[in-house]
């Protein structure tokens, strides 16, 4: 089984910012927190939650515009996307993804036996869907599985192309991670009546600033969410979750004034990274997001990480040269670029004076 390394296991108690697991960087308000404690209060603890999370359904179906009945609701979208993928892939059956893309996916394949057959991007996440259909029809998967925008990329994916792969794949389950919607604000949510092989997965732990609660969302037809809630675990999300998940989603347009300002920082933060990058000889590179990260690469990313590292700055790393930054607050974000930018440009004036010497 594929091991998965929780960001919790690599925080330390030194770490002054922390931008490396796509959380907000806003927490709920002090009126919202006073609102929410008056709630609580009303809590019967004695008692199990409801199961089926009505009130929460009929809230969040009211803000996405679909009724309750083509929602399941779980503890975070991991726990749905795990519903999915358990329900549909037994031993040997084809998972497609493209990669890079989030790593849970690989996880709950592995868990329920099944066999993950991955399309690679270009390195700025980029890639063919022509040429990811033609690679699909030779595995012919039973599920096809991706994070739009893209996790860790920011890449997108349009509308237009992803209709194009649910025409391609009839007999295929094709499932849309929009974690991150709220920063791209394009969504195949309108289509799921239209296809009854598409399914969307949402989530309150990004732009609605409630990582902490666990709250995700499973959208499909309803004949879909009636199947797939035969898999579904009892009292899967806590009542606590479910009234202060409910509270938050009664005021939506705070979360656009917050989505607002992120997408602002992005860009702010994008320019100040690329600046950086023009004057450091191709030695790291950034790439456009959609999401509320930013996708680098760089052939220095061990010596950026040390120094970071020594700064109490914590950000994503993977495997090869590429990492990722969450967006923070403007203060993080310019404290980011300037620890990126000593440790660049130190490294490209030492090795501009070797080459003089």
């Amino acid at each position: 089984m594929k091991k998965i390394n929780s960001y919790g296991k690599v925080v330390n108690k030194d770490i002054g910012i922390r931008v490396n697991a796509n959380e907000s960087y806003k927490n709920i308000s002090d009126y919202e927190l006073r609102d929410i404690t008056e709630e609580i209060g009303n809590v019967k603890f004695n008692r199990y939650p409801d199961d089926e999370c009505n009130e929460l359904r009929e809230v969040y179906g009211k803000v996405i515009g679909v009724n309750k009945e083509n929602l399941i609701v779980g503890n975070g979208s991991d726990e749905m996307i795990s519903l999915i993928i358990s329900s549909q892939i037994t031993r040997k059956k084809v998972v497609l993804t493209i990669d890079p893309d989030f790593s849970m996916y690989d996880f709950y394949t592995s868990v329920s036996d099944g066999v993950i057959k991955k399309y690679s991007t270009e390195q700025n996440g980029t890639f063919s869907v022509n040429k990811f259909i033609n690679f699909g029809e030779k595995l012919s998967p039973k599920l096809i599985i991706f994070s739009n925008p893209n996790n860790p990329t920011g890449h997108v994916i349009s509308n237009e192309d992803i209709l194009y792969i649910l025409d391609s794949f009839k007999e295929s389950l094709v499932v849309v991670d929009e974690a991150y919607y709220e920063f791209y604000g394009q969504s195949m949510i309108s289509y799921i009546e239209k296809y009854k092989n598409l399914v969307v997965t949402r989530t309150l732990s990004k732009a609605w600033g409630l990582a902490a609660l666990r709250v995700g969302f499973l959208i499909a037809n309803k004949n879909l969410i009636e199947e797939l809630s035969k898999n579904k675990v009892p009292y899967n999300l806590n009542t606590i979750s479910q009234v202060i998940a409910t509270n938050v989603l009664r005021h939506p347009e705070k979360i656009l004034e917050n989505v607002e300002e992120v997408v602002y920082e992005r860009e702010r933060l994008y320019k100040n990274l690329k600046n950086i990058e023009e004057r450091c000889s191709k030695k790291i590179v950034f790439y456009k997001s959609k999401a509320n990260f930013i996708f680098g690469r760089s052939v220095i990313k061990e010596e950026i990480k040390r120094v970071l590292d020594d700064n109490g700055i914590l950000i994503r790393y993977f495997k090869d040269d590429s990492f990722r930054i969450t967006v923070g607050s403007s203060l993080e974000n310019d404290l980011v670029v300037n620890v990126i930018e000593s440790a660049v440009l130190s490294r490209e004036a030492v090795f501009n004076e070797n080459i003089t010497n």
